[in-house]
Parts: C-alpha cells; sequence; structure tokens
C-alpha cells in the first residue's frame, strides 16, 4: 500500500521539488505565464509537500499566516485524495500556530473540493491569470460551515455577471456539483459558453462514473457547421448519454443542473440561482413540450473518429 505523507518545509530546503511540481500544473499543464507563477513571495512563505512513497507529488505555501495559494497535485495522482490530505495537513498546522482564518483564491471549478475540505465562498469570480477564480475562507476553530453561498440545491439568490469570465466562472461552480443531468436549450449554438472547456470536460468525467448522467441539447436551429461543434463531436463519442434536437418554434436560451438550479445568458450578461427547484419545475415542463415536438437534425452527419 502506498504511503501519503505531507510535510511543511521552506523553500530554500525544497525549492527544486516545489518548483517542479508547480510547473509542470501551472505552467505546462494550464498555460500560466512563468513570469506570473514566479514571485517574490516564495522565501517568506510557508510551504508543504505531498509526498508518496518519498517522491513529490503535490504541494502549496501558506503566506501571512492565512493566505493559502499555489496548491497543486501532479495531474496522475489527482482523485485520490492528496488535496485533502494536504489541506487537512494546513489547517492542523494553523490550528497547531492559533491562525484564526484561512483563505485562498480558488479556481472556479474547484469549488466544489474546497468547500467539501470546509471552505466558504465570499467573493464574485474574477480574473486571475485568465482562469476564473474565486474567493474562500476556513475559520479554523469554528464548529461547522454556515454559508451555502453557490451550493447547489441551497443557495437561492440570483447572481449576475457582465463579463464573459464571469458566466464561466459561475457555470463552472454549477458544473462542478452536477451529478445527474444538464438540460440545455439555446438560441445560438456559436456562442462561446457552449464551447467552454470546463463544460465538455465534466461531461466526459461524469459520462465515466455516472452510467445514468444525460445530457439534452435543444436548438433553436441547426446549421451543418454545428457538426464540428464540440457538443456534436461529444455526442458523437458518447451517443447514449448526449441526446440533441431542433425545436420546430423559437426557444430562449436556459439551462438546468440537476433539476434544481438554473443559468441563462445573452452576449455576456448571464444570471444564476443555485437553489430553485420551483422555477426549474416550471421550465422542465416548458422544455419537455419542446423537445416532444422538436426533431433529430437531419443533416448532422456521423463523424469519423
Amino acid at each position: 500500500m502506498s504511503n501519503i505523507t505531507v510535510r511543511t518545509t521552506h523553500w530554500h530546503q525544497d525549492r527544486a521539488e516545489l518548483a517542479d511540481i508547480r510547473r509542470q500544473v501551472f505552467v505546462d499543464e494550464q498555460g500560466v505565464d512563468e513570469q506570473l507563477e514566479w514571485d517574490n513571495q516564495d522565501e517568506n512563505a510557508e510551504h508543504f509537500i505531498a509526498y508518496r512513497d518519498g517522491i513529490a507529488i503535490g504541494c502549496a505555501r501558506l503566506i501571512d499566516h492565512k493566505k493559502i495559494g499555489r496548491m497543486a497535485v501532479l495531474q496522475s495522482e489527482r482523485n485520490n485524495g492528496i488535496g485533502t490530505k494536504i489541506l487537512d495537513h494546513i489547517k492542523r498546522h494553523a490550528s497547531q500556530k492559533r491562525y484564526t482564518r484561512l483563505e485562498l483564491d480558488a479556481q472556479c471549478h474547484a469549488f466544489l473540493f474546497y468547500y467539501n475540505n470546509g471552505f466558504t465562498a465570499y467573493s464574485e469570480p474574477f480574473d486571475d491569470a485568465g482562469i476564473p477564480h474565486i474567493k474562500m475562507e476556513h475559520r479554523v476553530f469554528a464548529e461547522e460551515q454556515q454559508d451555502f453561498r453557490y451550493v447547489l440545491n441551497q443557495d437561492d439568490a440570483m447572481y449576475r455577471g457582465s463579463e464573459l469570465l464571469d458566466c464561466e466562472g459561475f457555470l463552472d461552480m454549477a458544473l462542478c456539483q452536477t451529478r445527474r443531468s444538464i438540460i440545455i436549450s439555446v438560441k445560438d449554438l456559436n456562442h462561446p459558453i457552449t464551447r467552454h472547456p470546463m463544460l465538455i470536460s465534466h461531461i466526459k468525467r461524469m459520462a465515466k462514473l455516472n452510467r445514468h448522467f444525460n445530457v439534452c441539447l435543444l436548438l433553436n436551429m441547426y446549421h451543418p457547421s454545428y457538426n464540428e461543434h464540440p457538443l456534436f463531436r461529444l455526442q458523437d463519442r458518447l451517443p447514449s448519454f448526449i441526446d440533441i434536437r431542433v425545436a420546430g418554434e423559437a426557444i430562449p436560451t436556459k439551462w438546468i443542473f440537476d433539476g434544481c438550479a438554473w443559468y441563462d445568458y445573452e452576449t455576456n450578461n448571464c444570471r444564476v440561482v443555485y437553489g430553485d427547484r420551483p422555477r426549474c419545475s416550471q421550465l422542465l415542463e416548458r422544455y419537455k413540450r419542446w423537445w416532444q415536438s422538436a426533431s433529430a437534425p437531419l443533416d448532422a452527419r456521423r463523424l469519423s473518429i
């Protein structure tokens, strides 16, 4: 059985291992500019490294006794609980040092991971190196979480975005919590949000994890160029998980996640409510009527994979 350990260290002591992990994850994988990755904070920060059988596989740092940053786990080691072990170690370290509050800037698609590890959101999406982020915090000596901001089927507040990155961030937080279904009606499949990489990757991931997961895509119109769209190409690979139809009438742009959250957008403006089952039930009733009268895209060609 593999032995996973996490220890506290300093930049001058383990710089090579820390830098190697961060370069692989942030620079090589996520495309972050090296000038942004390497700053003047590392020398004075508290650092943490995770090891599997003595090999460094993950890291994080703590600035000013509260700000967690540069948290990274090698791609081959993800979904094995390594990130949780790093956070647990940092929380124990903070408790021993009597630090009262931990905070971090989380990539929006990782919202659920940090929430499940005791962090709550306290900002709207913002841009960090071209990636949507939100600010989250953990009260070290608090007994339990009380804030359900952005939590699926819990948060009934409406949030609005006015930039494409805002829309992507709000969408990422809905996607990372969706486990059963994504119901989509769109007026224009050329909108960039329909090509959002996190949407495509989440559908692929859920197809592997849940054989009952499904995506229903209802189009206002069809054009042969849509055959090259990522959702059409994905439907060809995963026909039992994705169904696409063309409505016989004008339809609005509306997305529904697990029957409890809805999301819509117009150009670069969006709205989202993460917990609104009554409204979602009404929308689903309308959607069912559209779906029953809709037809498959007759000119859609099967792709050679």
